[in-house]
């Protein structure tokens, strides 16, 4: 496995302007999104395209039939209010744009504004433009166009040739093929794919990797290897990855590595990336397929101390090599959530962001699956450990190494469930403070509701005729004394304390 597939992120991001982990505060590259999907969603195309089509009636029947002088101001109003929402939406999106000039040359947009400007010409007093001359006629239907406009971009009609290329799609990545065998564990060479038939063919030990493999690549090598195709999907991972498989023809490891991806936008959240990899044991072969990214040779060729290996123990060897170096992938995995999780238990409640609870949510889901697989994991190891699978050539001491990894496992299962628990008390935490706050707030608000409802019912009881007679002074003094002794029962029972 690579560097980066070793679990610990040699690029990690430090904490974020705010000091806050980047996994809970990521600086919104778009600060305006929200009030514009706000203005899209109340202004939308559709609802601009119903406005428009109002239009219609108010500017044709005025010059075809002669209106009671109720209907005709009735028009003039709602000519009006519709020039204002459209100079209402067009401002407002124009100061939302991402990319204002792109806005404002857009052909649609132009459209608007021409009718905008038109609009409030036949407005000008300046111009005396009344009645219906030709001259306001014109401008008038010139404001037609609106609505084919609005109604155009409601169905999605474009005015400009589409920019899509049509071009084929790129290649496939050219697939990497590398050997090794025990008498050459630091020289790995690559081979091609007749050589890769003609390596199958042999009974000699050796180690074959493959990456990068295309679907038509993935269909080659199951036909030579005599495994059916669906077993190489490894970029169709589910949650019962790692595991074991036995074929007639082979002995099949499902393995899976991870690599912690941190969000650099505002709507992605902390990820951890899960790649399989899969380990054949074929008569005297080792097969590896891994994606592209994740180097088995150059992780498993380090643990060899010495630069050949007897052919008896060379798959052994591999194998147990795979193994730790999936164990190591684990464990830097793990050791960044732990800090991770660390950073957001220190972090100030004041100063988290408004999704801290989405991110936090979508943190403990990722850890979750992370914890179920070395589950898996811890599982496919306890075969080797038992003796239930085993490998041509092991060693005296391989069943032993076998049960240290599967004992380092099953810790690091058990820190990973604690870490999901962590993060689950964190959620708890957050959730409880912000009712308390919420309880809080509504106790204030019902101490006011029964302060202000003093002078209230004086004031109604007063309103009404009665056998008694008060002076302001008697009245003030009345309501303050109860405002004070209500707020006064409050503070005693709690309620106005922080």
């Amino acid at each position: 496995m690579s560097a980066s597939s070793n679990g610990v992120n040699r690029s990690r991001p430090g904490p974020s302007a705010s000091g806050l982990p980047r996994s809970i505060f990521v600086q919104d590259e778009d600060p305006r999104r929200d009030a514009r999907e706000a203005v899209d969603a109340v202004l939308s195309d559709g609802f601009m395209a119903a406005i428009s089509i109002l239009l219609v009636p108010i500017i044709v029947l005025p010059f075809f039939v002669t209106l009671p002088a109720a209907v005709a101001n009735a028009f003039q109003v709602g000519d009006i209010v519709i020039i204002l929402v459209f100079v209402v939406e067009y401002g407002s999106k124009l100061y939302l744009a991402l990319d204002r000039r792109a806005f404002v040359r857009s052909p649609w947009h132009l459209l608007d504004l021409a009718v905008i400007v038109l609009s409030f010409v036949s407005y000008l007093p300046i111009l005396g433009l009344h009645g219906t001359g030709s001259v306001i006629l014109l401008l008038r239907l010139l404001r037609l166009p609106r609505v084919f406009a609005v109604a155009g971009r409601a169905t999605g009609i474009g005015v400009t040739p589409s920019t899509e290329s049509t071009g084929p799609p790129p290649p496939p990545p050219e697939p990497i093929l590398r050997q090794l065998d025990p008498g050459h564990l630091l020289e790995p060479r690559e081979i091609s794919w007749a050589e890769l038939e003609q390596h199958l063919a042999t009974s000699e030990v050796e180690w074959i990797d493959l990456s990068r493999l295309s679907e038509s690549a993935l269909v080659r090598l199951s036909a030579a290897i005599r495994v059916p195709i669906h077993h190489f999907r490894y970029d169709q991972l589910d949650d019962i990855w790692p595991h074991f498989s036995r074929l007639e023809s082979a002995v099949l490891l499902f393995l899976q590595s991870g690599e912690i991806r941190y969000p650099s936008t505002s709507r992605e959240f902390y990820t951890i990336a899960r790649r399989g990899a899969i380990l054949v044991l074929r008569g005297p072969k080792v097969i590896t397929v891994t994606p592209e990214g994740v180097d088995a040779i150059d992780r498993v060729r380090a643990t060899f101390d010495v630069p050949t290996t007897d052919a008896e123990n060379f798959r052994a060897r591999v194998v147990e090599g795979v193994l730790e170096a999936m164990l190591q992938n684990y464990r830097g995995l793990l050791a960044d959530v732990e800090l991770e999780i660390a950073q957001i238990g220190r972090a100030p409640r004041s100063r988290l962001p408004k999704d801290f609870l989405a991110r936090v949510y979508e943190l403990q889901k990722a850890i979750s699956r992370l914890a179920a697989n070395i589950g898996h994991f811890r599982e496919l190891l306890s075969r080797f450990a038992t003796g239930r699978v085993t490998v041509e050539g092991e060693e005296a001491g391989a069943k032993e190494r076998f049960e240290s990894l599967a004992d380092e496992v099953s810790y690091l299962s058990d820190l990973a469930s604690d870490a999901s628990e962590s993060v689950g008390t964190i959620i708890d935490i957050y959730v409880n403070q912000s009712s308390f706050e919420t309880n809080r707030v509504l106790k204030i608000l019902a101490v006011i509701t029964a302060v202000t409802l003093i002078p209230a019912t004086l004031g109604s009881v007063l309103g009404i005729d009665g056998p008694y007679d008060f002076v302001l002074w008697q009245i003030t003094l009345i309501i303050v004394f109860g405002m004070v002794f209500v707020t006064y029962v409050f503070l005693k029972l709690g309620w106005l304390r922080s």
